[in-house]
């Protein structure tokens, strides 16, 4: 009975510690510290030419600390405490297999799994980090990248304070980790919304503007977004002036995007917001058409 009691005891710390975790890994919206740290190699493909200047101005905005914002598919977001700025951090996590699946033990088909994700994995990266590159030395003004950190350095950047959503607060070397730095875009709909709630009908229609223009200016680069749901996912937003692209991460280099025919395709993925507007603000529509038409027109 003893003997028992003292399993039933045990089973049940275990259920309560997992549930303990489980709760506070939901609160946290699934970050964790070590998730944003990795042990990635210096690799020269990864080197961006950076200026004092560049650097100086990095560490100066992230003297400030930085709020949980959210959570991408590929980085978790903080916002700065002037609200100005977003830090974004890579998910480690999805780029690395997790610690239980390493410590298996090298049978040969589970060493077989192993080494199948690792190449899976390192396609991923190089994917993630090729479409940064792409955005931050190709496209500046179009991804706003204010600073990017994809190779880690020494006595470049010092320390910034992070709270997580849970509001846990954390201290990170900045030299020890990937990271992206960026304004704080606003979002198509809202932005949209407010514009039209307030009758501001022209600026509405100036946003849609930009929006086009956004893609033109890219297109004729020759850089291209490669990720199909850019409305639902809410990858283009706005500064004061311009639309930009708030996730990076799939941009490549693609010379056949400067052509019409191309082109003029690929705006198939703006439909979701004409749909949108057919819905919500159908005075619109035409207007977004005309913009349409001129971007094509624009090659």
């Amino acid at each position: 009975m003893k003997k028992i009691l003292i399993v039933i005891a045990v089973c049940l710390f275990g259920f309560l510690t997992y549930k303990l975790i489980y709760a506070y890994d939901r609160r946290a919206d699934g970050f964790a510290i070590d998730k944003i740290h990795s042990n990635l190699p210096y690799n020269p493909d990864w080197d961006i030419p950076v200026t004092q200047e560049q650097i100086e101005t990095a560490n100066e905005i992230l003297k400030q600390p930085f709020h949980y914002l959210a959570r991408g598919f590929q980085c978790y977001a903080f916002e700065s405490a002037d609200h100005k700025y977003v830090l974004k951090f890579f998910r480690h996590q999805r780029l690395r297999l997790p610690e239980i699946v390493e410590a298996l033990p090298n049978l040969p088909f589970i060493k077989e799994f192993k080494e199948r994700k690792a190449i899976d994995f390192q396609k991923r990266m190089l994917y993630l980090f090729v479409g940064i590159k792409v955005g931050f030395e190709l496209a500046p003004e179009e991804t706003a990248l204010i600073f990017v950190h994809l190779n880690k350095t020494k006595n470049q950047h010092g320390t910034v304070h992070i709270i997580d959503r849970a509001g846990w607060k954390h201290v990170v070397e900045m030299d020890n980790v990937e990271f992206m730095l960026q304004p704080k875009a606003m979002h198509i709909k809202p932005t949209i919304e407010k514009l039209m709630a307030e009758g501001k009908v022209d600026e509405a229609k100036m946003r849609l503007h930009q929006i086009f223009d956004l893609l033109v200016t890219c297109a004729k680069k020759g850089v291209h977004d490669t990720d199909g749901a850019l409305i639902r996912k809410n990858n283009l937003g706005f500064l004061d002036d311009r639309a930009i692209y708030i996730d990076s991460g799939k941009l490549v280099y693609k010379d056949s995007i400067k052509m019409k025919e191309c082109f003029a395709k690929d705006l198939k993925r703006l439909n979701p917001l004409r749909m949108w507007l057919e819905e919500k603000y159908p005075s619109l529509v035409s207007y977004f058409d005309e913009e349409k038409m001129k971007a094509i027109n624009a090659f």
